[in-house]
């Protein structure tokens, strides 16, 4: 007589660790030390001047909001499925309080400083021809106009500014009578202008190489007090995903359009670094507190930002609420126009209009000092 082993001819139960172990849990772990790295790589990409990053490194800042939301869904997950990978997920997510209400703020503060107040609005028009409902200029003008009018700030930063005439620029905004301009070409004209009701004491102009943006300024009289403004167009990206898109669907040729986008970011990159330079540089001679404002073409999580608002208080942390997105065609993804003031002042109310007039939404806040 045979006696079974114990045990025998039973199968041997897997261990739980075993048991739920899984190709998905590869793929899980797998995503979340992609994900936090990518995320590492945004937040380093501020610290670092272009000419220090490589042409894949750029892509971490810009795409930040994207590579946020995806670890933020690999760390939900990884929790659920009470996965040990989701404290890395955590970790890397902990430094994102530093920079979310840069994006997104849902505390605005309605306390009205003290002090007096001065309204300013600055707007990127897009020529007057990018209008999001494909309205002609001459009536896309008429709109963009009235829209400001109705707004009544009391300094107004437009970019890429454009007319056919000095006559039509002269009959643009008359309730603001002083003006200051730089025009890169004049046929039609386009360029930045500072509309203001205080009267400018002084004024100026840097313009950049390699194109045809530049930073203008002008010096402000408002009641005894004198406040520089800087109206900035930073150096453009000169990228259109959806024609990237198509030209890879119909020619294939994925690695070079790839490489050809890298190389434009790269370019731009450094010409953005070396433009912030600059102004940097006036700013530090200029004896006012001053404002810096305009299209930066560069998000919150960026050297361009960083540098700038270095040392200055950003409008829409203030006093934003919701999405501080500027950039109507991937809304709520990219904030590049910005309202930059002095920490001795105080903004009130900052409010980004969804209006369909420009490719940028206009950005507006009352500036309490």
């Amino acid at each position: 007589m045979n006696l079974a082993e114990p045990g025998r001819g039973k199968p041997r139960k897997k261990s739980r660790r075993q048991g739920n172990f899984s190709l998905g849990d590869l793929l899980l772990k797998l995503f979340a030390i992609v994900g936090a790295i990518a995320l590492l790589l945004s937040y380093i990409s501020v610290y670092l001047k272009p000419s220090e990053l490589s042409s894949v490194l750029m892509f971490f800042g810009l795409y930040y909001i994207p590579i946020l939301f995806f670890n933020l869904i690999i760390f939900i997950i990884a929790l659920i499925r009470l996965r040990f990978i989701a404290l890395l997920s955590f970790i890397v997510l902990l430094p994102t309080l530093f920079y979310a209400d840069l994006f997104v703020n849902f505390s605005r503060n309605d306390e009205v400083p003290e002090g007096k107040a001065f309204k300013i609005l600055t707007y990127n028009v897009g020529k007057m021809e990018l209008s999001l409902d494909k309205t002609a200029k001459n009536p896309n003008t008429l709109r963009v106009e009235e829209f400001i009018k109705q707004e009544n700030p009391d300094i107004v930063c437009i970019q890429e500014f454009s007319a056919q005439s000095e006559d039509a620029y002269s009959r643009f905004l008359v309730d603001l009578p002083f003006r200051h301009h730089y025009f890169a070409s004049t046929r039609p004209l386009y360029g930045n202008v500072i509309f203001s009701k205080y009267p400018i004491v002084e004024t100026g102009c840097m313009t950049f190489e390699g194109g045809t943006n530049m930073c203008i300024w002008a010096d402000l009289y408002m009641d005894g007090e004198i406040v520089r403004v800087y109206n900035c167009h930073l150096q453009s990206n000169s990228i259109s995903f959806t024609n990237l898109i198509q030209r890879m669907a119909t020619k294939g040729e994925l690695k070079s359009e790839v490489k050809q986008v890298h190389e434009k970011l790269k370019g731009s990159n450094a010409l953005r670094a070396r433009q912030v330079e600059d102004i940097l540089a006036h700013c530090s001679t200029c004896p006012y507190p001053l404002v810096i404002c305009g299209d930066f073409n560069d998000t919150p999580v960026s050297h361009t930002y960083y540098k700038l608002r270095k040392g200055r208080l950003d409008s829409f942390a203030e006093a934003g609420k919701g999405f501080g997105a500027s950039y109507a065609y991937l809304w709520p993804l990219l904030r590049i126009d910005y309202i930059l003031f002095p920490k001795t002042f105080a903004a009130y109310q900052n409010e980004i209009k969804r209006v369909n007039f420009s490719d940028h939404y206009p950005v507006s806040t009352y500036i309490y000092r």
